[in-house]
């Protein structure tokens, strides 16, 4: 094997440095002795000494490993992806509840004895349809009666009525048979209308959820006798912290996910309030949520996924291969000629394990993914096949 020669002002300097060190030594004897300034001369003729006989020795073991071919360069075997500008977005999420309009729990205006429950629960009803009937008869025993008396009524005032007309007749009289008869027509106006209190009908169209009382019981009007609700117009409410206000707008596209369903459906922000709450500085959104299947209930909890930030092109890496020196600076490492180039960078906002980089690679880098956590600077590397 060819040896190969060590440079020449490098072991000049280990010689001299030597020499210093073995000429101190000697003089000094055993105990060193002299003036205090004496002592601080050669303590700090010591210490240079010991520095270069350091950096001596360190060239010469570089030296050594540059030329000796018997030692072997450790190689690190990494794994590359390419970087590349793309479309980079950002998504946080809330909860919300589904709610209706039409979901209400009627209330018999009237009391009375529960004569007729006219459906079961889980039927499908329309507007005006009859629900439950309320013992009426009292009500409608008086409005037979005021018929018979306002049959009567009328019977007198048309003939009164007749002989104002052809002059036959005080007008006292006359007016006194119209007032009696509207009288009487109003008040059967007015018993009629309470008698219609006394049939639940449904306000609007749809689902019997809930009968509260049995046929035979007593209703009243602080006691609820049903819950109707009608699912086909259903929506989300949520409330949405003030930091995003300038970021989310209507007609803004929103991923709503049902856990309990297992259930994911795309729809849109319908409306954002304009009164942020200043107990927990919040404001409300609204959406509109598709309901053709009849799955969602009121108050079932909904996941929303809403886009706060995107940017069409730059650059985006995993977060899991940004390291961090220990003065806070974010840096990756990739490759140039064969070895690792550790570029440090600056990032944005990070979504799904990945970060948006907005300075330090242009597009066109080699970026060290498996084996980036084992090297460092101008380590040779090979790229794994």
């Amino acid at each position: 094997m060819k040896t190969k020669q060590i440079n020449i002002s490098t072991m000049r300097v280990l010689s001299i440095a030597l020499v210093i060190a073995l000429g101190l030594s000697a003089c000094g004897g055993g105990q060193p002795e002299g003036t205090i300034g004496e002592l601080y001369a050669q303590r700090d003729s010591l210490r240079t000494a010991r520095t270069n006989i350091a950096d001596a020795l360190r060239a010469v073991e570089d030296q050594i490993a540059a030329l000796d071919t018997n030692t072997m360069i450790r190689t690190t075997t990494i794994t590359t992806m390419k970087v590349e500008p793309e479309v980079f977005e950002h998504f946080f999420t809330i909860q919300g509840v589904v709610e209706t309009d039409q979901n209400a729990q009627i209330f018999p205006e009237v009391g009375g004895k529960i004569v007729a429950i006219k459906v079961e629960e889980g039927d499908k009803v329309s507007a005006g349809q009859v629900l439950m009937q309320i013992d009426n008869r009292i009500v409608k025993n008086q409005i037979n009666e005021l018929k018979s008396r306002l049959s009567l009524a009328e019977t007198v005032f048309k003939k009164q009525e007749h002989l104002w007309e052809q002059e036959v007749g005080s007008e006292i009289q006359y007016l006194e048979a119209k007032n009696n008869y509207e009288s009487l027509k109003q008040n059967l106006e007015t018993l009629e209308a309470q008698n219609a209190l006394y049939t639940i009908t449904a306000p609007f169209s749809g689902i019997v959820d809930e009968i509260m009382p049995k046929e035979g019981e007593m209703a009243a009007p602080q006691m609820p006798a049903m819950r109707l609700i009608n699912t086909s117009n259903m929506y989300i409410k949520s409330d949405v912290t003030e930091r995003y206000l300038g970021q989310i707008k209507e007609k803004d596209s929103v991923e709503v996910n049902f856990p309990s369903l297992g259930e994911k459906q795309v729809t849109t922000i319908d409306r954002i309030g304009s009164f942020i709450n200043p107990n927990n500085r919040t404001f409300k959104i609204r959406l509109n949520v598709d309901n053709s299947h009849n799955t969602l209930k009121p108050n079932l909890l909904g996941e929303l996924k809403i886009r706060d930030y995107m940017n069409d092109s730059t650059i985006v890496i995993p977060s899991s291969l940004v390291q961090m020196t220990p003065s806070g600076e974010e840096f990756v490492y990739t490759v140039t000629n064969d070895q690792a180039k550790k570029v440090y960078i600056e990032t944005g906002m990070t979504y799904n394990d990945e970060v948006e980089v907005l300075k330090g690679l242009n597009g066109n880098d080699l970026l060290i993914n498996k084996g980036a956590r084992s090297i460092k600077d101008g380590d040779p590397v090979q790229i794994e096949e």
